[in-house]
């Protein structure tokens, strides 16, 4: 394979691929450049790393580029792709509180002697004045990754700023699109000046035929909102509030978690 980038021309040097698996990964690609004069191997590995901003962005964070000499007309130039797999530090399964005002089913309806209990399709706490719902546990992963880098770009780090808040757009480690949700991270340097970064995720499960009521088939991705619509209905001489519709809202925006580096 070879390619042309900031006047040097690069060809794969014969068996130079390697690849390592385990708790990191790593894939190795070794290029001899030419620039038809004398070379300079800061200028060529340069080069290669203009290469891949042009052909293939979404390695440049965990992308590290060397360059060698090997005599005046040609250069050495290692480019490493290293990923770490995802791992949490720390984990919590405690789960998260939601407001629901539809519950999966009712269990009984009991009246007072001599009254009848309305049947109000699964709407909680009904009122005259609206239906008032109730506070639940719902399944929640939280967990924490933490992962060391050499070198952390401004570029990488403004992408973390920007995908905090955002949900996977894609598959993610075990997770489906729409279930995890980046809260951010924090870092610095070590004693060895190495930067140790640590982020933070959320994860909830998609539900794909969910009943609301009477409305079934209902399709919601982990953080998206669901909401129910009340009416009135009258039946006999009573006006009730049952659910008329299900709302079910995108409330994060989404990004692509592969650029982080972890999986």
């Amino acid at each position: 394979m070879g390619f042309s980038s900031g006047g040097y021309n690069f060809e794969l040097a014969a068996l130079s691929k390697k690849a390592t698996r385990g708790k990191t990964t790593s894939d190795t690609f070794v290029y001899v450049g030419t620039n038809g004069g004398s070379v300079d191997p800061a200028g060529a590995a340069d080069a290669v790393l203009s290469y891949y901003r042009a052909t293939q962005r979404d390695l440049i964070p965990f992308l590290q580029v060397d360059g060698e000499y090997i005599n005046d007309k040609h250069a050495l130039v290692t480019a490493s792709i290293n990923k770490t797999k995802l791992d949490p530090v720390s984990f919590n399964t405690t789960g998260a509180s939601t407001h629901l005002n539809q519950s999966l089913f009712t269990r009984g309806i009991y009246a007072a002697p001599g009254k009848i209990a309305p049947n109000y399709r699964g709407a909680i706490g009904v009122s005259d004045s609206g239906v008032s719902g109730v506070d639940v546990t719902v399944p929640a992963f939280e967990f924490s990754v933490r992962k060391k880098f050499e070198f952390v770009s401004t570029e990488y780090l403004l992408a973390m700023v920007a995908m905090t808040g955002r949900v996977n757009s894609t598959s993610w480690s075990i997770f489906a699109p729409g279930e995890a949700l980046f809260l951010g991270g924090e870092g610095g340097e070590d004693e060895q000046n190495w930067v140790d970064v640590t982020y933070h995720f959320a994860a909830r499960p998609n539900e794909a035929n969910l009943r609301v009521g009477n409305i079934n088939g209902v399709a919601k991705r982990g953080w998206d909102y669901l909401w129910v619509k009340h009416g009135e209905e009258v039946v006999g001489d009573r006006v009730l509030q049952v659910p008329e519709a299900a709302y079910v809202e995108q409330v994060y925006p989404e990004a692509n978690f592969n650029a982080l580096g972890i999986e």
